[in-house]
């Protein structure tokens, strides 16, 4: 099987990832912090409210959905201003509103933004790590490449969210009155067009997320801090493989969502009042977290293993020398 097969570069970028197990636990240790953004001001909200309510005290035994019914319906502000979060579940909140969101949704959008630009960041020290013969393991050559490549990293995930975002406008909205238009007599026909225009959103992001995966992998194997040569060059790559790299995005996609969806099946449900269960719940929270870290941050890794490698066999080979 030959060293670029999708296989090899799959269990390539899994040993890569591996391999940088320290950096992989400071980037689940800073998840869990930022997750604090969120569930410290509802914990504490949730805590105000409910030690004065006497009719609380059922929700030490497990949870009680009529009784959270009710709370909401009682503190329609326990979550944020409720105008805003209905505008925000049909979909029709305005860009600019979105600073002036409050509670814990704030919290959420807060950490959303924050986690991303952390992963940009910490990106770039995984890039420099995956394009260095030795101590991948470092965690100080981590941060070392995380100053250095960080920010053009974080630049080349601005330019990849802003694609998406084009392409989910291009695919999804654009097209969306014509789904709804009355011309279309049968469900069949609406649904048919739903699925085409989630099919063709998918399939842009993805391209994009490759092309994104491929100009990081260029960002460390240059060692140059130009995001836009490294957006050439992974653009470049990918279209002269567009097939292999959509391959090798779903791949690493579905092994990120494998983890959760195990959790989901599997995973037991809290009744209140069991200490050890809720340890063992949290524990295996951060283990979901952990491989599903591990499986993006491998994508990296096989992208520039599949890089390194093409570039290695595009070279000339040396000439021999007669005697």
């Amino acid at each position: 099987m030959k060293g670029d097969a999708l296989p090899v570069l799959w269990a390539r970028g899994l040993l890569s990832a591996a391999r940088t197990w320290k950096a992989l636990l400071l980037a689940l240790a800073l998840n869990a912090a930022l997750a604090l953004v969120v569930t410290a001001p509802l914990a504490s909200r949730l805590h105000d409210l409910l030690d004065e309510r006497p009719t609380a005290a059922p929700l030490a035994n497990g949870r009680d959905l009529v009784l959270e019914a009710h709370l909401l319906r009682a503190e329609s502000g326990l979550l944020g201003g409720r105008a805003r979060l209905e505008a925000l579940g049909r979909g029709e909140l305005l860009l600019e509103e979105l600073p002036l969101l409050s509670g814990p949704l704030a919290g959420l959008l807060t950490a959303g933004l924050l986690h991303a630009a952390l992963s940009g960041l910490l990106a770039g020290g995984f890039a420099g790590r995956f394009a260095s013969e030795r101590d991948r393991g470092s965690l100080a050559a981590f941060l070392s490449d995380v100053v250095r490549l960080g920010l053009p990293s974080l630049v080349l995930g601005l330019l990849g969210l802003a694609g998406i975002l084009g392409a989910f406008w291009v695919f999804v909205e654009l097209p969306r009155a014509a789904t709804l238009s009355p011309d279309l007599r049968w469900d069949q026909e609406r649904t048919g067009l739903s699925l085409l225009r989630l099919g063709a959103f998918l399939l842009a992001a993805g391209a994009i997320r490759a092309v994104v995966a491929q100009s990081r992998a260029a960002l460390g194997l240059s060692r140059s801090v130009n995001p836009l040569a490294a957006l050439g060059a992974g653009l470049g790559f990918v279209l002269g493989r567009p097939v292999k790299a959509l391959l090798l995005e779903v791949a690493f996609g579905a092994t990120a969502l494998l983890p959760l969806a195990l959790w989901l099946l599997f995973a037991p449900s809290l009744g209140g009042g069991d200490l050890r269960l809720l340890a063992t719940l949290v524990a295996g929270q951060q283990v979901v977290v952990l491989l599903r870290i591990a499986s993006r941050t491998a994508h990296l890794g096989a992208a520039s293993a599949w890089m390194r490698g093409a570039r290695e066999a595009s070279r000339p080979a040396p000439a021999k020398i007669e005697s």
